[in-house]
């Protein structure tokens, strides 16, 4: 998996993961339109550039160079907290372990590219795979905000989870020790 910033023409392709309201709500939240559209996430990648930029995209590219994932960080420069949101992969390439490498390199490239003393997300609890993915990376589950999204008439709850940078780097030191094994 190569991780590379998010590119405008790169929209097309994540638009067309998703088919329903619901997968689109689960990425985003019910917030976001269905059918998603380019338009949006031209929104999201106009915040992405300058020295500190609102929101950093990432694309994670398989071994053909196809778009496989996407993940973007919004950043608060002034507290010093990351918050990955946005987190999708191409339902072609589900299960066939993309997801860890691909967000453990966006969670590097966040947390080396500036002093960010905190890492955030929020996932629905229901999405159980991305819940151990996270957990995997070293996210810590800090609480779950009850019934606090709206989807049509059912109420979904929202885990919010973290890693501290002490955290992240704890956890990237034992990646390097055990790679020299």
């Amino acid at each position: 998996m190569i991780v590379r910033p998010f590119r405008l023409s790169d929209a097309d392709t994540v638009v067309g993961w998703f088919k329903t309201a619901r997968e689109v709500a689960t990425w985003g939240s019910p917030a976001r339109r269905f059918p998603l559209d380019t338009v949006e996430i031209a929104g999201f990648f106009a915040e992405t550039g300058g020295e500190r930029p609102a929101k950093r995209m990432w694309i994670g590219e398989d071994a053909n160079g196809h778009a496989a994932a996407t993940a973007t960080t919004f950043l608060n420069w002034d507290q010093a907290i990351a918050r990955m949101a946005l987190i999708g992969v191409d339902p072609a390439c589900r299960g066939q372990g993309l997801a860890l490498p691909f967000l453990r390199d966006v969670v590097d490239a966040t947390m080396d590219s500036a002093p960010f003393a905190r890492l955030e997300l929020n996932v629905y609890t229901f999405n159980e795979p991305a819940i151990r993915t996270y957990e995997r990376l070293g996210f810590v589950r800090e609480g779950v905000h009850r019934s606090s999204a709206r989807f049509g008439s059912e109420r979904w709850d929202t885990a919010h989870m973290a890693m501290l940078r002490d955290e992240w780097e704890a956890e990237r030191a034992g990646r390097s020790i055990a790679s020299t094994r």
